[in-house]
Parts: C-alpha cells; structure tokens; sequence
C-alpha cells in the first residue's frame, strides 16, 4: 500500500487490538491524515487533537492494528460550510470534523459542480415533512377547538 502527502483515511482496529487494549477511541477520532516528518518520512495522524497530542502510525503500524480506508487526498478537496451540503451529490462531499464531530469540517471535491438530483431530493424531503407538520398542526387545531368547546359549555374535564 502506497499513502501519498495529505491522504486522508477512516482507520477502525481490528479485533485483536481492540480487545488488548482499553478503550481505543479514547481522545481517537479513526481519522487519520498522512503528513511528513523532517526525515521526510510519512505518519500518519489522527485528527482528534490537531495537536502534538495526536495518536500517530506508521504505516506498518496502522495496517497491524486495523484496517485503512481511503477517503481523500486534501489537495483535492476545499471547504465548505454545512448548508452547501444540499447542494452537491453525495460522492462529492466529505466530512472531515474531529473530536467526534463537536468541530465539524465539510469539504467538496474541487470542481464538482451542483447536482439537481441531490437537490431535488432535499427539497422533496423538505416538502414532505412541511406538509406532514401541517397535517399535524390541522390535527392539533381541530382538537384544540373541540376542547375550548367543551369548556365554553361547561365540561372542565378536559386535557390541555
């Protein structure tokens, strides 16, 4: 396997070194972008900290704990905020937050161009539960209605 400068890949251990050691996701995000030393070697390092803190492998290392799976290379990539993420397909969009997501960081490939497939399933979606909320509330309006009814007359025996 060959990683190249800014790679960034998804790494989860394996059993065996899941089960000898406590707690692996500990301050681990299973993140891990690949950067280079000043031997010019390259490591490759999880994105929790962002920090001196972070947990770092070789590559060797990394393939005998667990299993890599590529996601991007950042030069490949630029950013963007969470509400452009209606606009582009799926394949083009990357989640690249750390801390378990409590910074999040959204990125598109270069280039990719706006989908009206994607968007046309958001706005669908987006359609869908408005009229669901206003099926709800004409619901809630009539019940609502009825109760005040019942109490204009009399009946205090009702749920508000």
């Amino acid at each position: 396997m060959e990683i190249k400068l800014n790679d960034v890949y998804k790494f989860r251990y394996n059993e065996t070194w899941r089960k000898k050691n406590f707690d692996t996701n500990w301050c681990f995000d299973g993140q891990l972008i690949v950067k280079q030393n000043s031997e010019d070697e390259f490591y490759l390092e999880d994105t929790y900290w962002d920090s001196s803190e972070s947990k770092t492998f070789t590559l060797k290392q990394a393939l005998e704990r667990g299993e890599l799976t590529f996601v991007c290379n950042l030069k490949d990539v630029e950013k963007i905020s969470e509400r452009d993420l209606v606009y582009y397909a799926n394949k083009d969009l990357f989640d690249l937050s750390r801390q378990h997501r409590c910074y999040q960081r959204f990125y598109k490939r270069k280039g990719a161009e706006k989908s009206a497939t994607k968007m046309e399933q958001v706005l669908k979606s987006k359609f869908q539960e408005i009229e669901a909320d206003i099926e709800w509330k004409s619901k809630e309006l009539k019940w609502t209605k009825e109760k005040l009814e019942k109490l204009q007359s009399g009946d205090m025996n009702i749920c508000i």
